[in-house]
């Protein structure tokens, strides 16, 4: 019987003593390189967890107070004033003793007023009536800022208006506004859509509503105060103050015009009930 046969392993390699020592420590390597992959997307999930937030304007309201039903929201301007009139009209006709020649012609008036707006489908009676309920509804909604953001970093984009301190020589706050113009050539916008920064940067403003993106923790805390600008003294009521820790005007295609690059910074008397940094 024939013994048996061992297939041939072919030559016999030489390994090397640096080539032996590479061959061992492979796994080890590669492990290495597995728990970096793992540290560095750890890094950056815990780098974008903690990352300022984009913020509109629109989510510094309170869903909850934003969500109450306004009949007025649906009249267009037209009818919005003639429906003014109409209450204007009949106050004229109870309170006043007007001749009998003037009555007759604010009865006239305010019979096409009430007309006009019956033609167009407007309940005059039961929306005057409910005015001064709306009228509540809506101060409550102004005043409500959403508490989901108090106390997140956040990054806005605004206008703003530096105000200087009394007693200091910096102008390191001011209020950020959603629209130029807001507050002196256009009405102040409610107080959840105004923001009352604090800057802990180097960043100054150069100019009255200058376009910026501001960056820093958001806090709930509504806060008064007097100010002197552009067309006379004006009340800055705002619901939500921020520690801003990074600003960025954002350039000369949106600026104003360049007369409002005049230095004005406004000061002027402190309310008791207005804000103040400790």
């Amino acid at each position: 019987m024939e013994g048996a046969r061992v297939k041939d392993p072919g030559p016999i390699r030489k390994i090397e003593p640096e080539n032996f020592s590479a061959s061992r420590k492979a796994p080890g390597s590669v492990k290495m390189k597995r728990w970096m992959l793992c540290l560095a997307a750890t890094l950056l999930f815990t780098v974008s967890a903690f990352a300022a937030m984009p913020v509109r304007w629109d989510q510094l309201k309170d869903p909850e107070a934003a969500a109450y039903e306004d009949p007025f929201a649906a009249l267009s301007g037209t009818e919005l004033r003639s429906l003014g009139t109409v209450l204007r009209l009949r106050q004229q006709l109870d309170e006043t003793a007007e001749t009998d020649a003037d009555r007759s012609a604010l009865k006239r008036r305010l019979q096409q007023e009430e007309a006009q707006l019956a033609a167009a489908g407007v309940p005059t009676d039961k929306l005057l009536s409910q005015r001064f309920e709306v009228a509540k509804k809506r101060a409550a909604a102004s005043l409500a800022g959403n508490k989901a953001l108090a106390g997140r970093d956040i990054e806005i984009t605004g206008y703003v208006i530096p105000v200087q301190e009394p007693g200091s020589d910096e102008v390191i706050a001011g209020y950020l506004v959603p629209e130029q113009g807001m507050c002196s050539h256009m009405p102040a916008p409610d107080p959840n859509q105004m923001i009352r920064y604090r800057l802990s940067t180097g960043w100054r403003a150069e100019y009255v509503y200058e376009p910026v993106r501001l960056t820093g923790r958001l806090s709930l805390k509504t806060t008064r105060q007097e100010i002197m600008l552009l067309d006379g003294q004006v009340d800055m009521i705002a619901v939500f103050e921020m520690e801003v820790t990074g600003a960025q005007s954002l350039g000369e295609e949106t600026a104003p015009d360049p007369m409002s690059r005049i230095w004005k910074f406004f000061k002027g008397p402190v309310p008791e009930n207005s804000w103040k940094h400790p």
